[in-house]
């Protein structure tokens, strides 16, 4: 039996977004805004667009992209936490103490779509699973694992557009609208490392995850978010200031329960905030740069630190070096990008505590997207 608290142990103890404490929402994120510290409400300019910022699509004005087939994989930054790994104690004890207070994190997404100019398009297909264990008296697991099923969708118009196309000198004021949908089968709560649930689960011998589910209160849910964008973009010859305001998830996206509920199990709701960025880019065929800097959560309570993101990209044509902080932690990583093949990957810092620099969580993300196309019109 032993054993089995162990492998249970491990296998969600995944970083948590507990409910005692202040929650980022970290759900559907770039891979590039990811390795540029999550500063990307005013560039948002990649397949993920929709989840920063809808006014951005009013930019994609002569271009229509598909993205069929795009992976993004987050874990632990297992090359960090080797140590904590290594030489694991056996007994759930002495195991529960070294992974005491260790946030960690598995994910992985997918999010096919497509943008035609002013318009764009995405499903949705996540799996996250997140955790903390706490109180060495008595362990108990702080779960947040979310599985969501839906899509998002959205359109921008341009304002006041002064000057030619890109390239030239102008500039536009954008808004945008975003709807999503989703699907959600998780959990967000507390679990007793030592209660009745997790012990019947291990006393019965049995490896059905769905049963694991059932004993731990995974309910079903579904909702439907909105999301809200204005910025001003200025443009002169290779040159491009970006100033954005999006408010993502008006109201919270908060998920009705289906079916029976006699516990009150919640799944994790997608919290609103209210985002400000700002982005420059100087771009020419043979080389290009780019500087942002977000403040985030401005109708939260939370302290200055905590809402600062700053990313830098330094690229030449079919590479990309990407950098940035976000909230006191650093991240950075590398992109390749063979037209139809394109690959990201790094290092990233995330707050999974309620203060600033209180818990660092240290992950790493692998991208992938294939035959991807675009092309102006």
């Amino acid at each position: 039996m032993k054993k089995y608290l162990v492998v249970i142990v491990l296998l969600i103890s995944y970083k948590v977004l507990a409910n005692y404490r202040y929650r980022a929402p970290h759900w559907i994120r770039s891979p590039k805004g990811l390795l540029m510290g999550d500063a990307f409400t005013a560039i948002a300019d990649d397949e993920y667009t929709l989840f920063y910022n809808p006014a951005a699509l009013a930019r994609n004005r002569h271009e229509f992209s598909f993205t069929p087939f795009n992976p993004q994989i987050t874990a632990n930054n297992y090359l960090a936490d080797s140590e904590t790994f290594e030489d694991l104690p056996s007994e759930p004890a002495d195991a529960a103490e070294v992974l005491m207070n260790h946030p960690a994190h598995v994910g992985l997404s997918l999010t096919p779509g497509i943008k035609l100019f002013n318009f764009g398009f995405n499903l949705i297909t996540s799996e996250q699973l997140d955790l903390l264990m706490r109180n060495r008296v008595h362990p108990v697991l702080d779960i947040d694992y979310r599985s969501d099923r839906g899509f998002i969708t959205g359109i921008a118009y341009s304002l006041n557009k002064t000057g030619g196309k890109e390239g030239g000198s102008g500039s536009a004021t954008n808004v945008g609208l975003g709807v999503k949908y989703i699907k959600r089968e998780g959990i967000f709560d507390q679990v007793s490392l030592t209660g009745t649930d997790v012990l019947n689960y291990l006393d019965s011998d049995s490896a059905d995850i769905d049963e694991l589910k059932e004993q731990l209160g995974v309910v079903k849910g579904s909702s439907w978010g909105f999301d809200f964008g204005i910025e001003h973009e200025i443009n002169h010859g290779p040159h491009q200031m970006v100033f954005s305001l999006a408010a993502l998830d008006l109201t919270d996206t908060t998920f009705t329960i289906e079916g029976a509920n006699p516990d009150n199990r919640q799944v994790a709701p997608i919290e609103d905030q209210i985002n400000f960025g700002t982005a420059y880019t100087y771009a020419t065929p043979y080389f290009h740069v780019r500087s942002s800097l977000d403040i985030r959560a401005l109708n939260e309570d939370i302290q200055l630190m905590q809402r600062v993101r700053a990313g830098i990209e330094v690229g030449l044509p079919g590479i990309t070096a990407l950098a940035g902080f976000n909230a006191g932690y650093y991240s950075y990583g590398a992109q390749l990008d063979l037209k139809l093949i394109k690959v990201m990957a790094g290092f990233y810092g995330v707050e999974s505590g309620n203060m600033y620099k209180q818990i660092k969580a240290e992950r790493m993300m692998i991208y992938l997207s294939l035959f991807d196309f675009s092309f102006d019109t």
